[in-house]
């Protein structure tokens, strides 16, 4: 069971011997063509996978421990999920200093969202709870939701609409922007959902972590189906880049797959991956993880 694992097991210390991006100290861009950042669960680190492939290189973040998902904001600031550090770290994508975002008694936090107007919600997966922080300072506050159990990846549709894969009650909840009541989206035979992203047309992907797929649940209420994906092994983060590609975190396969838009899967050549878990890629209008 690949995310009980992620949640429970111990630290473990990087030695991979990678490089920081010397052009930009490892941060994230500002500007420019979409690379992919990958959080390396078991070597305690982050990395930049440039567009189009390439050598990757380590994302310029001190002290993580057990990383998992991340966003990206409109200034390219990347935020973190520091899993076994119970905190969500921000880099600044114009190489700033390392800051912590200030949260309260936040408990193995997982899935990270951005909306619009810049509040971050956060996944506090051993509360059983998601968090948002405003972007105006005003403070943490806990998101109503009911029933929750391990909650983990978060994404955000066009209107605003919060998604929750609610790990152990293998289910996806829907949070409505207006604060109407909590919905179960209906789906089939789910079990363990993990990582959620919204497509271009506004179809919700979920790593179906259980059942080692991804599942596709179209926007305008169709039968759900699933993506042609093969060979994964407990797939967790997922991510679109610009060209609506679709990239799968194969956390028990130690790989990232890719999948064009026209199909012809890929497994990324990024060596070295030990568990990899939250994806992210730089775009206009939503990140998800």
């Amino acid at each position: 069971m690949a995310a009980v694992m992620l949640l429970c097991a111990a630290p473990l210390a990087s030695a991979t011997g990678r490089t920081t991006d010397g052009a930009a100290d490892g941060h994230p861009p500002v500007r420019g063509a979409a690379p992919l950042y990958v959080s390396d669960y078991a070597d305690n680190d982050v990395l930049r996978v440039p567009p189009g492939g390439g050598e990757p290189t380590t994302v310029a973040a001190t002290g993580l421990t057990r990383p998992t998902g991340m966003v990206l904001d409109a200034s390219g600031d990347l935020y973190i999920a520091d899993t076994g550090n119970n905190r969500v770290v921000r880099v600044p994508g114009d190489g700033g200093p390392q800051t912590v975002v200030p949260t309260t008694d936040l408990s193995r936090p997982i899935g990270l969202a951005l909306d619009t107007a810049g509040t971050l919600y956060i996944s506090d997966s051993f509360n059983d709870r998601v968090v948002k922080i405003p972007a105006d300072g005003s403070g943490q506050v806990t998101v109503p939701t009911t029933g929750l159990l391990h909650p983990n990846g978060l994404a955000l549709d066009g209107a605003g609409n919060l998604f929750i894969a609610d790990f152990v009650n293998d289910r996806v909840v829907r949070i409505p922007a207006d604060g109407g009541p909590q919905t179960t989206v209906p789906t089939s035979g789910l079990s363990q959902p993990t990582g959620l992203a919204f497509d271009r047309h506004g179809d919700l992907f979920v790593s179906d972590s259980g059942n080692d797929r991804v599942v596709v649940l179209p926007a305008g209420g169709g039968p759900q189906r699933t993506a042609p994906v093969t060979g994964l092994n407990s797939p967790y983060g997922l991510a679109f880049d610009p060209e609506s590609t679709l990239y799968v975190a194969g956390f028990n396969n130690d790989r990232v797959v890719k999948l064009p838009m026209r199909g012809g899967q890929r497994t990324l050549p990024v060596a070295g991956l030990h568990a990899p878990a939250g994806l992210a890629v730089p775009q206009p209008g939503r990140d998800a993880y």
